[in-house]
């Protein structure tokens, strides 16, 4: 199935784009995802730092991706 995956900040610099269409397998979830991101680019396999969000929601690692949904990468934000 394919997927949409934004970059955001840092995950950006590393990623070296704004977005790419990928491919997935069906029974993809979060936390596949950052394993197969972790794998395609170097420096995010420290992916747990980084948000996900899908379809613009936080999700959690268990989360099921489906086809056509839009996955945004953020860095961590902190601040006070």
């Amino acid at each position: 199935m394919i997927i949409e995956v934004l970059f955001f900040g840092q995950a950006r610099d590393i990623a070296g784009a704004r977005s790419l269409r990928m491919e997935v397998p069906e029974d993809t979830s979060v936390m596949t995802l950052r394993k197969l991101l972790a794998e395609r680019f170097s420096g995010l396999d420290d992916g747990l730092q980084f948000a996900v969000a899908v379809n613009e929601v936080y999700a959690e690692n268990q989360k099921a991706i489906q086809a056509g949904d839009v996955v945004a990468v953020l860095p961590p934000v902190s601040g006070g």
